[in-house]
C-alpha cells in the first residue's frame, strides 16, 4: 500500500489552499505573509529543515500567526534519486529540526521537492503515516511576471483548490499575484485555509511524529554541584524569572506584561506535582541556567532548560545536572524532547551512550 496522494479538497466545500514550497533563505518571507493576510487568509508552507534551522523565531511566528509549516525534506533534495536510508534521513532531519523549532510535533504533510519521486518512495512515506500534498502548479518557479501567474491560477481557482506557489529568492513577483489572488477568492466565495483544515472537510486526519533524545545517566566528576540549588516560591524564583527573560528563551513571552506572564510559567514548574525538581545554576551573582525534570515510568525526563549564553558548552553544566539528580533518583536514563541533536552530539563527544528515538510511536 502506498502513501495517499492529495491533490485537491472536497470541490463542496467553499474552501482553497495557497501552498508554498522551500522558504526563502537570502531574503525576508514577510511579503508572502503580507499577501495572505491582507485578505484574511492563511496559507501552508513546505519549508526545508534547513530553513527551520535557520529561522526557528520565524517559524514561531508563522504559528502563532495561524498559518501551517509542513516537510519539504531536510536539504530540498530529489527524492528520486537517492537511497532508502538517505530518504528517511532526509524526513527524520526535517522532522527533527522542525520540532526543535517551534516546539511542536511534526504533521505528516509532505510534498516532495521538484515533484522528485518515484512509486517506491510513497511505500515509504505510507510507513511514517504521511500524505503526499500535490496541487495545481503555478510554475512561479519559472520566475512569470505577477500578471501572468493570477492569469495562470484564477481557471483553478475553485472549490477545493490546492495551488502550488514558492516561497522563495526564485519567485519575487508571487506575493503580488497573490494579493490578487486572495480576493479573487473571497469575491467567488472561497475562504483560503491550511491544508490540514481543507482535509478535515473531507475527513482525513492529519497524523503527527514526534521524537526525543535518551541518553544515559552517566554522573560526571567534573559536575559543579555548588553552583546549582533548588529553586522555591519567592525572591529567588523572581530574580530568575528577571534574569532569564533577557536570555533569548523561545518560551519566554515577550511585549507588555512579559515578566509577570514569565513568572507564572516559572512558578507552576516549581508547583507542578510528582516527582518533580526545578534548579537553577548561578555564580558571580548571575543566573546562567535553569532546568526542570520529572521522574516518570523510572526515567529522567528533562521539561524543560535554558542557559544565559547559547553556545552547546553551556548545555553541558545541564546535562551534568541532569545526570547527577538522575542517577540520586535511581533512573537509568534521561529524555527530553528539547535540543535533541546537539544533546546527542554533546554525548557522542563525551563518552555517553545516547540515541533519538519516536516518542508517539
Amino acid at each position: 500500500m502506498t502513501a495517499a496522494t492529495i491533490t485537491r479538497g472536497n470541490p463542496e466545500a467553499a474552501l482553497c489552499a495557497f501552498t508554498f514550497d522551500d522558504g526563502p533563505m537570502r531574503i525576508s518571507i514577510d511579503a508572502w505573509l503580507e499577501a495572505l493576510e491582507q485578505g484574511g487568509a492563511r496559507g501552508t508552507f513546505f519549508l526545508t529543515g534547513e530553513w527551520f534551522d535557520r529561522h526557528p523565531q520565524k517559524a514561531r511566528e508563522l504559528l502563532a500567526r495561524g498559518h501551517e509549516l509542513a516537510m519539504h525534506t531536510y536539504h530540498h533534495r530529489r527524492m528520486a534519486e537517492v537511497s532508502q536510508d538517505v530518504f528517511f534521513e532526509e524526513l527524520q532531519l526535517a522532522e527533527l529540526a522542525y520540532q526543535e523549532a517551534t516546539g511542536r510535533a511534526a504533521p505528516a504533510l509532505l510534498r516532495f521537492p521538484y515533484a522528485s519521486y518515484r512509486e517506491e518512495n510513497l511505500e515509504w512515506l505510507r510507513e511514517w503515516d504521511y500524505l503526499l500534498v500535490e496541487g495545481e502548479d503555478t510554475v512561479d518557479w519559472s520566475g512569470p511576471p505577477s500578471a501572468q501567474l493570477e492569469e495562470r491560477a484564477i481557471p483553478a481557482l475553485v472549490p477545493g483548490a490546492i495551488l502550488v506557489f514558492h516561497a522563495n529568492e526564485n519567485a519575487k513577483e508571487t506575493p503580488q499575484a497573490v494579493r490578487s489572488l486572495v480576493s479573487h477568492a473571497q469575491a467567488e466565495g472561497l475562504a483560503s485555509v491550511p491544508v490540514s483544515e481543507l482535509l478535515q472537510a473531507d475527513g482525513i486526519p492529519i497524523r503527527e511524529r514526534a521524537w526525543q533524545v535518551r541518553f544515559k545517566a552517566a554522573p560526571s566528576s567534573a559536575f559543579l554541584g555548588e553552583q546549582w540549588r533548588r529553586v522555591e516560591e519567592g525572591e529567588e524564583l523572581r530574580r530568575l524569572a528577571a534574569d532569564s527573560l533577557e536570555w533569548g528563551n523561545p518560551k519566554a513571552p515577550t511585549g507588555a506584561g512579559a515578566y509577570g506572564k514569565w513568572l507564572e510559567m516559572l512558578s507552576a514548574a516549581v508547583q507542578a506535582e510528582g516527582e518533580t525538581r526545578f534548579a537553577a545554576r548561578s555564580f558571580a551573582g548571575q543566573h546562567w541556567a535553569y532546568a526542570h525534570a520529572s521522574v516518570k515510568g523510572g526515567t529522567f525526563v528533562l521539561e524543560d532548560f535554558a542557559t544565559k549564553e547559547a553556545h552547546a558548552d553551556a548545555l553541558v553544566h545541564v546535562l551534568q545536572w541532569a545526570a547527577h539528580e538522575a542517577s540520586a533518583a535511581g533512573c537509568e536514563w534521561i529524555s527530553t524532547a528539547l535540543d535533541m541533536r546537539r544533546i546527542r552530539k554533546l554525548c557522542e563527544q563525551m563518552g555517553i551512550e545516547a540515541e533519538i528515538v519516536r516518542l508517539n510511536g
